[in-house]
């Protein structure tokens, strides 16, 4: 293996490694000597720069997030009606959800995590949150959605979501079946809280 000039560099390297374990092999069978093999670094190396497998996600994880965040947030018109803006989000989320390692390690792996990492995961994904959170309150203000208590809605969103993305990610061909899954989910999830005579 070609010799990294870096800190950087050799980071990458083994969180681009941990990625492709992932997304083959799952974050519970993976271990840090499947890292350290991949990247042809000594057990030693891997320590110097984190603590455990569990802490290279969480680094992964602040990484990449915030990139893929504004990727789904500029996609998206910020100045559509909350019910169409909430549905085009969706549709983003369940398709990085159902075709992205990232997001099939944040959502199959996370809820495995300690209560630690889980928390560190839900910090980077604050904007994304924010975000679902605002459009949502601005369609209950508009009379477009029904008032839920905010906890129970983002629980809501949030597995919705996960649930098409799932499906995605189970289906025979996700790539091919992603576009009509995530607009299916997103009607769905619009419906969920719309009040009926906004139609």
């Amino acid at each position: 293996m070609a010799t990294r000039t870096s800190t950087a560099e050799l980071r990458d390297a083994m969180f681009d490694a941990a990625r492709d374990l992932i997304a083959r092999i799952g974050y519970s069978e993976m271990s840090h000597a499947d890292i350290t093999y991949a990247v042809g670094i000594g057990r030693t190396t891997f320590y110097e720069h984190f603590s455990s497998k569990e802490d290279l996600l969480i680094q992964l994880v602040r990484r990449d997030l915030p990139q893929t965040t504004e990727e789904i947030l500029a996609s998206v018109d910020p100045d559509l009606p909350p019910d169409q803006h909430l549905g085009q989000l969706a549709a983003r989320m369940v398709e990085f959800v159902g075709t992205d390692h990232m997001g099939l390690i944040l959502h199959t792996e996370v809820p495995r995590l300690s209560p630690e990492a889980q928390r560190d995961i839900a910090e980077a994904h604050e904007g994304l949150a924010s975000e679902f959170a605002n459009v949502y309150r601005a369609g209950v203000i508009q009379g477009i959605f029904k008032a839920y208590p905010p906890r129970l809605a983002g629980k809501m969103i949030e597995q919705i979501i996960m649930t098409g993305g799932k499906v995605v990610m189970d289906s025979d061909d996700p790539k091919g079946q992603v576009a009509a899954i995530a607009e299916d989910t997103a009607a769905l999830l619009v419906d969920a809280f719309r009040v009926r005579d906004s139609v």
